[in-house]
């Protein structure tokens, strides 16, 4: 049992019910003898013990000194929190690092020094140190992320480097092993053909809404950048989600660029678009606030925006808005494949859709 624990624990520090219970039936399939006489599956029993075992083994860890559970220790949980179950700190969307070691040989107090450097190193035009030095820092960043849940405008004083594409998608690639951009443009290209054709066919008054989005398709010469921002915008609201809340377009008058970051400064996550003037179908700017702090911006389209927000949200680790808790799904579980055995009804039946 003390190596089955280790062994679930190299994927999650905190696997789900429906996780141990997939690990209780293969252990009984693998040695048949280990059925349970009277029990309805055969393994319910070794499903308890599993749990209780992983739990057991988590302390054991803590006592160690493991950051992804010494994290969830009562004394270093804020005082609001002090219940073991309160604000668990997880894996919660198929990371794959999510609070490791500091590496062997490195320590908390040279990493904040190599964190120093890197703020000097940031300031300077063109420096080829930042992308090593973000390496190297990482397990110090995911401390402060993960651990002491500091707020966006605290990380982006402390961690400068951090809010350029570039180094979220490094970020992104640390944490999931997976390439962020490539994987989800590819992927938004993928289903296209499909979501558009699904999104004409739609009745009633969505289907009104989508037809409207997708006429300027008619017309020749559509840069694909302008059938990804279609193809995302019906799908929130094929969803069931709104897009505004997620959204938010501008005009570009010059003497409104006070009002529009006044107005940012109120959103906790949203995405804006400033349209230029001369040609309402171009981006003037395309970029991210969260928490009212402009986060990234120059990103070019709606659709990288999308990809760059969901980078985001694995990197400075955030809970998705419950009123776009479906498209970040599908964004997730369909487009980048991250954890995508457990999906919603809504969002499978999309995927089965798509996979037809």
């Amino acid at each position: 049992m003390e190596k089955l624990a280790d062994y679930m624990y190299s994927y999650t520090a905190y696997p789900t019910g429906l996780q141990i219970g997939e690990v209780a039936e293969a252990l009984v399939k693998k040695h048949p003898c280990l059925t349970e006489p009277g029990s309805r599956n055969g393994w319910l029993g070794w499903m308890y013990s599993l749990k209780y075992k992983m739990g057991n083994y988590r302390s054991k860890l803590r006592s160690f000194g493991f950051p992804e559970v010494t994290c969830n220790s009562l004394k270093n949980k804020h005082p609001d929190d002090r219940s073991p179950a309160k604000n668990i700190k997880k894996a919660r969307k198929g990371e794959v690092v999510f609070l490791p070691h500091y590496p062997v040989g490195d320590s908390k107090e040279q990493q904040e020094l190599d964190r120093c450097q890197l703020i000097a190193e940031s300031k300077k035009k063109e420096s080829t140190a930042i992308k090593d030095l973000m390496y190297r820092t990482f397990a110090h960043r995911r401390h402060d992320v993960v651990s002491l849940q500091m707020s966006i405008k605290d990380l982006k004083d402390r961690w400068p480097a951090l809010f350029n594409a570039s180094q979220v998608s490094a970020e992104f690639q640390r944490i999931t092993t997976l390439t962020l951009e490539p994987k989800f443009l590819s992927m938004l290209d993928r289903y296209s053909p499909k979501l558009l054709s699904l999104f004409q066919a739609k009745k009633g008054a969505a289907g009104e809404r989508h037809r409207a989005q997708m006429r300027t398709l008619l017309q020749s010469g559509i840069p694909i950048q302008r059938t990804r921002d279609v193809v995302i915008r019906c799908l929130i609201d094929h969803l069931g989600e709104d897009a505004s809340a997620l959204i938010k377009d501008f005009e570009n008058p010059a003497d409104a660029s006070v009002s529009i970051q006044e107005e940012l400064a109120e959103e906790m996550m949203k995405i804006y678009l400033l349209r230029d003037q001369e040609s309402l179908e171009e981006s003037a700017d395309v970029g991210i606030v969260i928490e009212g702090t402009t986060v990234l911006s120059g990103l070019g389209d709606l659709s990288r925006a999308c990809c760059y927000l969901l980078g985001l949200t694995y990197a400075l680790d955030l809970r998705y808005p419950k009123n776009l808790k479906y498209s970040f799904e599908f964004f997730q579980k369909v487009l980048l494949e991250l954890d995508s055995g457990n999906l919603s009804t809504k969002v499978q039946r999309l995927k089965n859709y798509l996979h037809v």
